[in-house]
């Protein structure tokens, strides 16, 4: 049976591997070749909520250096062909082209390595690079996470016994429709079957909320 996994590789933040196992989330990041700057599992008890979050770079703005410098070059240039009409020399092709070049670089550079997608978990948020390649095993690794977490949540605590201890069923119950394990319907059922009763709401008496006995 093949284990669930995603890995990314970052050229800052190395490589970023996760891993679903019987009980847990396995979350380990860190250099190839060495020992892990992190590493921990999160239990599914405390995963949910999962989501995912698409960042694009805010718009750019060149900054007042760089604006000062086009406006040199621009003004460069205007005066020497209004004053000599003599061709432009070649360190003032030099300088517009390097910064040119400059400029298109940064655009590049926070056009493709400047996305990120935010993994959000309630006990933990990892920031992934949103490369193309990655974002269709991304997605599916988190719809198998989720999942597999739904599942885990149901078969530990989803059962219950009318015979146990109800106050701590219905707790559990109510935590798991909190994270949407469960529907309203299936809490409602399995709560009335637990207590015996078609409503939890207290009863009104003058005015005054009373706790009605279970039926069990």
């Amino acid at each position: 049976m093949t284990v669930p996994h995603f890995t990314q590789h970052h050229f800052l933040r190395g490589t970023t591997r996760l891993v679903l196992g019987p009980n847990g989330l396995y979350v380990s990041q860190g250099p190839r070749r060495g020992a892990a700057r992190l590493e921990i599992e999160i239990p599914y008890e405390e995963l949910l909520p999962v989501t995912l979050e698409y960042q694009k770079p805010d718009p750019l703005r060149v900054p007042p250096a760089g604006l000062w410098v086009a406006v040199w070059l621009l003004v460069q240039g205007i005066s020497r062909f209004l004053n000599d009409k003599a061709p432009f020399p070649a360190e003032l092709w030099v300088a517009a082209g390097g910064f040119l070049l400059g400029l298109a670089a940064v655009v590049l550079v926070r056009r493709y390595r400047g996305r990120r997608v935010l993994l959000t978990t309630n006990r933990i948020h990892l920031a992934f690079h949103d490369a193309p390649r990655h974002r269709a095993a991304l997605t599916t690794f988190v719809d198998a996470m989720q999942l597999r977490a739904h599942a885990y949540l149901r078969e530990e605590y989803a059962t219950v016994n009318p015979l146990g201890h109800i106050e701590l069923q219905l707790h559990r119950l109510h935590w798991l429709r909190q994270l949407k394990v469960l529907s309203e319907q299936e809490y409602r059922i399995l709560s009335t079957r637990l207590t015996g009763r078609l409503s939890l709401d207290p009863v009104k008496l003058m005015g005054q909320d009373l706790e009605t006995p279970y039926v069990n």
